[in-house]
Order: structure tokens, then sequence, then C-alpha cells
């Protein structure tokens, strides 16, 4: 074998090592998932005012997710408004891979296009969904929501018990952190960055 192929030989071999280590150390980089969120979660199909919406559509962004309803007092406004904030101080290049997403467990009020003009009001980055009862159960089971709606809701005042967290998911869809409406939003965008190298 002449001179010149070993040579290209070795510097293939140290190229590929060094690829192997930079892959290595960007799988390191990543934080540990509790195992009990390894469990929870899962794509949906929902309604948005532009039409169904899935949790595979953000695909490759980091996104944060919250069920509330747009009745709501101060929960709600509040988690919105943290997510909004987290958003925004993981920084201006990572503008357009991060999201949010607001599914509202009460679709008696809270129609597509009610549910787009509120989220859009916190975010043009935020969409808001809905679906039916039994899709909304489904969806509450495998992300371990709790929400009551009263039984008898011929008032349209009630108000929707409701469970407050806000999921991190990262951008193959899997939930990787939990947070609430008093999270500092620093923290949240810490929790964040990671996910989005």
């Amino acid at each position: 074998m002449n001179k010149s192929v070993v040579k290209y030989l070795l510097i293939a071999a140290v190229l590929i090592s060094a690829i192997g280590i930079s892959l290595w150390l960007v799988q390191m980089q990543k934080p540990v998932v509790p195992a009990a969120l390894q469990t929870m979660g899962g794509d949906f199909q929902l309604e948005s005012d532009s039409g169904p919406l899935g949790l595979s559509d953000f695909r490759g962004k980091t996104t944060l997710v919250f069920f509330g309803y747009t009745h709501c007092p101060d929960v709600c406004p509040m988690a919105l408004g943290v997510m909004v904030d987290a958003m925004r101080l993981a920084g201006e290049s990572a503008a357009d891979r991060v999201a949010g997403i607001f599914i509202s467990v009460d679709p008696q009020r809270d129609t597509p296009a009610l549910l787009g003009q509120y989220a859009a009001f916190f975010d043009k980055r935020i969409k808001g969904v809905t679906g039916t009862h039994a899709q909304l159960g489904k969806i509450a089971r495998e992300w371990r929501v709790d929400y009551h709606l009263p039984e008898d809701s011929s008032d349209n005042n009630y108000a929707v018990e409701h469970s407050n967290f806000i999921y991190l998911v990262n951008q193959d869809g899997k939930i990787v952190d939990l947070f609430d409406e008093e999270t500092d939003a620093a923290l949240i965008a810490d929790r964040m960055r990671p996910w989005l190298r």
C-alpha cells in the first residue's frame, strides 16, 4: 500500500472518530428525562381555526403545551403569559423553532375560531385547538391531565377545574419537562435551550 493511500485512510479514520465524538457530546448535553415523563404524552389530531392540527405538525420545534379554557379567569392567562415570555427568552435565533399549543377542554364554549383569536392575542406562535369530549378524554388520559366540567352547563358562566401543567415537548414530540404557571419564564427558557440544539 503506498504512503498516500495510508495517509488518506488515517485522515478518514480521524474524521470518523471526530464525528463520532461530536455526536456523543451532543447526546451528552441533552438533559435526562425522568422515567415518569417517558410514559406520558402522544400525538393527537384536534381542530384549530385553520383546520385539523396535530402534535406531529410541530415536529422539528420545541413546543410548550397547556390544557385549559378561554373563560379561565387566572391560571390559563398566567400560563400562556409565562409560555410567551419563555419563548421570547429562548432567543431570537430560536424564534422560528419554538411554538405553543393551547388545548381547550371546554369545547362547548371554545370554538376553533375563538381559540384562534385567544391564542394569537398572546403570541401568533401559539395555536389554540379543541375537539370532541371523546377526543379530549383520550388525550387527557395519555397526557395525565385532570379536568372536570360541571354536570349542569346551562349557565354559560361555569368554571372548569383543570390541572395546570405546562408541558415541554422536544422536537421529536416527546414530553421532556413539566412546569406550571408560577414557574419563572427564564427557567423554562433555560430548560428549552438544550432541546433547540
